[in-house]
C-alpha cells in the first residue's frame, strides 16, 4: 500500500493471542510491516508515538488491551469475529489474520464498543450470574431425574423444587437405596442452596454497579425491564452508537427475520440462529411480561389476534428492544405514546 492518506501516524491491524501479537502497520509514507512481538512488549511498542489508529478482533482480552491502548492516546476499533472473517483470505495464520483486521477496519465493518473498567466488571458478574444459574438449573435436574430412579417424581421449576424437596428426601429414607446415595442427594440439595445464596448475592452487587451507569435508571422505566435487563442493557449499549439504528440493534439480539432475495424475490424467512440467545431469551421475558398485563395496549392486542402466539412474543421483543436503542441514545425514560405501549 503507498500514499496512505491519514491523519494518524500509523494504522495498525493487531491479531492477539495469549503469548504473541501480530501486527500488521502502514505509515503515513506507505511502508507496510508485518511483525510478532511478545506480549510483555506490547505496550511498550505503542508508548511514547504520535496517535494511531488500531484494529483488533473482539476476543479474549481485546477489552483489556483496548482500554490501555486508549490511555496512550491511541484510538481502537474492536470488530466482532464474524465481521472480520470475509476479509482473511487463504489459510489461516497470525499474518493473514493481522492483514485481514487492517482491511475490516478499513471497508468500515460495524464496531464493539470498549467497556470501561466499571462496565466490564458488570459484564463480568452478569456473566458469573449466568453460569451459576445455569449450573443450579443443571443439579435440580439431576436431582429430578435419579430421583425418579427410586419412584419419586417432582414438579418441574426450581419453585416446586423447593417446596417438595423436603418430603422427597424423606421419601427417599424409606427408599431401599444406599447410605452414600442419600449423602450424596443430600449434597446436592446442599450445593443447590448455596448456588442460590450466591446468586442473590451477585443481584445485589450487580444492582450497586449497575446504578453507577449511565441509562440504568432510565432502562427501568421501561415495562417488562427489570434489573437484569436494565443492567445487561447497560453494558449491551455502553455506546449505542455502535449501532445504526434500533433495528440493526434488534437484528444483532437475533430479533429481526432473515431476509433472502433472488430472482427479484424478496422473502423474510425464519429468525437467524446465529444471534444473542442470552440477550434474545431477556427480551422475550420481558414480552411476555407485557403480553401477560391486564393493562396492554390495543397494538399488543393487535398483534396477538393477527399472529400466531411465538411470532407476537417477537414482535413484542423487537419493538422493545428498538425502543430500549432509543433510550439509550437519547438519555431519556420509556415514553409510552411513542411505543404504544402501557407501563406496567
Amino acid at each position: 500500500m503507498t500514499n496512505f492518506n491519514t491523519k494518524y501516524q500509523s494504522v495498525c491491524g493487531i491479531d492477539i493471542a495469549k503469548n504473541v501479537i501480530q501486527i500488521y502497520q502502514v505509515n503515513q509514507d506507505g511502508e507496510c510491516k508485518n511483525f510478532q512481538v511478545k506480549r510483555k512488549e506490547f505496550l511498550q511498542l505503542f508508548e511514547n508515538r504520535e496517535p494511531s489508529l488500531i484494529g483488533m478482533e473482539a476476543c479474549g482480552g481485546s477489552q483489556y488491551w483496548a482500554r490501555e491502548l486508549q490511555k496512550l492516546g491511541h484510538t481502537v476499533n474492536l470488530m466482532a469475529p464474524s465481521a472480520v472473517k470475509p476479509y482473511v483470505s487463504g489459510f489461516k495464520s497470525d499474518r493473514k489474520d493481522a492483514i485481514g483486521i487492517f482491511n475490516a477496519m478499513l471497508a468500515g465493518v460495524r464496531k464493539v464498543a470498549v467497556k470501561t473498567e466499571a462496565v466490564t466488571d458488570l459484564a463480568t458478574l452478569l456473566g458469573i450470574r449466568a453460569r451459576r444459574i445455569r449450573a443450579r438449573t443443571a443439579k435440580v435436574n439431576m436431582v429430578r431425574g435419579y430421583l425418579m430412579e427410586y419412584g419419586i417424581v417432582m414438579a418441574r421449576g426450581l419453585r416446586q423444587f423447593k417446596n417438595s424437596i423436603a418430603d422427597s428426601l424423606l421419601q427417599l429414607e424409606r427408599a431401599q437405596a444406599s447410605n452414600m446415595v442419600k449423602e450424596e442427594f443430600k449434597f446436592l440439595v446442599d450445593e443447590v442452596d448455596k448456588e442460590t445464596e450466591a446468586i442473590l448475592r451477585l443481584d445485589r452487587e450487580i444492582n450497586s454497579l449497575a446504578k453507577q451507569c449511565k441509562n440504568f435508571d432510565h432502562f427501568l422505566t421501561a415495562p417488562g425491564v427489570g434489573l437484569i435487563t436494565a443492567a445487561t442493557m447497560c453494558v449491551k449499549l455502553a455506546d449505542p452508537q455502535v449501532f445504526k439504528n434500533g433495528r440493526q440493534f434488534a437484528a444483532y439480539i437475533g430479533l429481526v427475520p432473515q431476509h433472502y432475495g433472488s430472482g427479484g424475490k424478496n422473502v423474510n424467512t425464519t429468525i437467524p440462529i446465529k444471534c444473542n440467545k442470552e440477550l434474545r431469551g431477556l427480551l422475550v421475558q420481558c414480552a411476555q411480561s407485557i403480553r401477560r398485563t391486564k393493562n396492554k395496549s390495543s397494538w399488543v392486542t393487535q398483534i396477538e389476534d393477527r399472529k400466531p402466539n411465538s411470532v407476537a412474543t417477537i414482535a413484542v421483543a423487537n419493538r422493545l428492544a428498538r425502543r430500549l436503542w432509543a433510550i439509550a441514545s437519547k438519555g431519556e425514560d420509556w415514553k409510552t405514546e411513542i411505543l404504544r405501549f402501557s407501563v406496567i
